[in-house]
């Protein structure tokens, strides 16, 4: 029996690097002690560990490109000046859309994560995330299928996994991103790409905007911390305060804005076929009767038992092709796409959502040693040692979690699936009754012919079968599965697309594919967590601004109605302020804005600490 605990290698790997990166740069800082004419170049690029695990690296190489950029003679142009300006005040409004979202979204993700500690717990607050769920569905915020959604603290019939990738029922709001646990381990590369295109495009918004505002950039640069790399920019602070509210805002916001339309861009070009319409023109040739093998991890259990660049057309009873008939309105329940419907069978649905029909099977073949139906969170595939063993349930009545009042029924798997032609099949047990079909499985004993199908009470393990043909070969092949789905669908990566020719890396498509998937993910996330009210974020100084605008807007208002009732011979009053000359001197939050501001931010912060400390928590228990 494999070892249950986590291999301590990427630990190793981890710890082994940032010891390199603390000695290299030691060595670094040692051999720069004794030069003292490289100021100029250590001040232009200067590399720093500010801690064991922080590693920091600045420039100001780029500072002339961003400024020109950012006033070139096509920017000066008055419609494309106003173009621009508009742009980055509509990032303003949708900034403070995205604020208000993630607010709610942390309230309701703080109420999910204190419910199901409560259910782990055995406390009363385990009902509150469902009363949560019966608001929504009844405001018609969401829609749950009640059926598919068990009852919190219960042993949930979708995996973990499944639920982070594809959004099934009863999903955890937020989830924390770590590698080897919610992130699997194939994906780091994308992940660490993903993160830091992600986080560059945010830096650069909000250099682009100080430079439309005349903000100097004083240097920008790149860090990692820890297993999470990043980036940043550094303005000039007196300039900055020296500048109208409405361009702070504008320089603060565009961080946000710049992901919000980068998440749009990417939805659009992935959406539309634009990706594929470029592969397509670039030496691939588009695959429509399935999904094409483009990769399987080494240390699959499919490794080397599926021919690279086969084409699956079938899984189960569902076939890829999304206009091929069948029985199913394959369409409507699995998507439109070969990809869609690949991913969203396997992480998303049970045998009985993919088979339409049972197998024949004798009751003479069972094959029952007391333990293949014993089944549980741990041992999902039943705990007999036989793994060709697997536990079959009556075709005609429901799943359930529990077989401990139905008789256990186990067969040899491959023997009763892989005779799964059209006369093997059946609907109930009258359908194996028919002795000129079948009478070489049951030979006089036609009353002890049943309809089953392979248990799988819990998503996190079940039976696939994989149809596939392999490459210039229409011949078909079967390939039975007992394992994950879920991992099933992480270990094989699937394209729709297929090299011409043979230099071409076959891989490339689903990697760029899975690339934008986190590009996506990753620019929405940025769009809605920086907008939150919350120490460190960009949101806690667009908040202290929206307020010091209102105060500033409310004076105004006092000061122009004083004014219009003072006498003509009067000093107007306020009249500083009534200018918007982009030089203002910083105006301090009166008594009560302060309090507003440090109230919202604090309880905001609050809230986000509680969802981090308590979704690590959830995945400790």
């Amino acid at each position: 029996m494999e070892s249950s605990y986590p291999s301590l290698l990427p630990v190793l790997w981890f710890l082994g690097i940032w010891a390199l990166a603390n000695i290299a740069f030691t060595l670094y800082r040692y051999i720069q002690k004794g030069r003292s004419n490289d100021a100029e170049h250590s001040e232009t690029l200067r590399v720093e560990l500010a801690s064991p695990l922080h590693l920091r690296v600045t420039t100001t190489m780029f500072n002339n490109v961003v400024a020109a950029c950012a006033q070139c003679s096509l920017t000066r142009c008055p419609l494309v000046s106003w173009l621009i300006d508009g742009f980055y005040r509509v990032g303003v409004c949708v900034s403070f859309v995205s604020m208000v979202v993630c607010v709610g979204v942390l309230c309701t993700a703080a109420v999910q994560i204190a419910a199901r500690i409560g259910a782990k717990a055995g406390y009363p607050l385990a009902d509150a995330w469902s009363m949560v769920l019966e608001v929504q569905k009844y405001l018609g915020v969401a829609h749950f299928d009640q059926r598919a959604t068990p009852h919190v603290g219960s042993d949930s019939q979708h995996s973990r996994l499944s639920r982070r990738l594809v959004g099934t029922p009863d999903p955890q709001v937020l989830r924390p991103i770590i590698p080897g646990v919610t992130l699997p381990t194939g994906h780091l590369w994308h992940y660490l790409l993903a993160l830091s295109i992600c986080a560059i495009i945010h830096e650069l918004g909000h250099a682009f905007a100080a430079a439309r505002a005349r903000v100097p950039l004083r240097n920008l640069g790149v860090f990692v911390m820890g297993i999470y790399p990043g980036a940043f920019v550094e303005l000039c602070k007196t300039k900055l305060d020296q500048a109208s509210v409405g361009s702070r805002l504008s320089i603060v916001c565009a961080g946000v804005w710049h992901n919000a339309v980068t998440a749009l861009l990417v939805f659009v070009l992935v959406r539309s076929g634009g990706l594929g319409a470029v592969f397509s023109h670039t030496g691939w040739t588009r695959v429509t009767n399935g999904v094409v093998i483009s990769d399987v991890a080494s240390n699959s259990p499919l490794h080397n038992r599926i021919p690279l660049l086969s084409t699956v057309y079938r899984i189960d009873d569902v076939y890829l092709q999304s206009n091929y008939s069948n029985t199913w309105n394959t369409n409507d329940r699995f998507g439109e796409t070969s990809i869609a419907r690949w991913t969203h069978i396997l992480t998303a649905t049970t045998n009985r959502d993919t088979n339409t029909a049972g197998y024949c099977a004798s009751t003479m073949e069972n094959m029952d040693d007391g333990l293949c139906c014993e089944m549980s969170p741990e041992f999902p595939l039943g705990e007999s040692p036989d793994n060709d063993v697997f536990c079959f349930e009556r075709f005609a009545q429901p799943s359930k979690l529990s077989l401990s009042k139905h008789t256990p029924m186990c067969f040899d798997l491959r023997s009763v699936l892989e005779r799964s032609d059209a006369a093997n099949r059946c609907q109930s047990d009258s359908d194996c009754l028919q002795p000129n079909q079948r009478s070489h499985l049951y030979t006089g004993k036609q009353k002890s012919s049943i309809c089953v199908l392979p248990s799988s009470p819990f998503a996190s393990s079940r039976v696939v079968r994989i149809y596939y043909h392999l490459p210039n070969n229409q011949t078909e092949h079967m390939l039975l599965y007992a394992g994950s789905p879920t991992e099933l669908w992480l270990d094989v990566q699937v394209s729709s697309l297929c090299p011409r020719y043979p230099y071409l890396p076959h891989t490339l498509p689903s990697w760029i594919e899975t690339l934008m998937q986190y590009i996506l993910s990753f620019s929405l996330a940025f769009c809605l967590l920086n907008a939150l009210p919350a120490y460190y974020l960009d949101g806690d100084l667009a908040f202290k601004l929206l307020i010091t605008a209102v105060e500033q807007r409310t004076r105004v208002a006092r000061a122009t109605k004083c004014n219009i009732l003072a006498s003509a011979d009067s000093k107007p009053l306020y009249k500083k302020e009534l200018t918007d000359s982009g030089t203002e001197e910083p105006v301090e939050l009166s008594r009560g804005g302060q309090m507003v501001y440090t109230a919202v931010t604090a309880l905001t912060t609050a809230l986000l600490g509680w969802c981090i400390v308590g979704s690590v928590l959830l995945l400790a228990l």
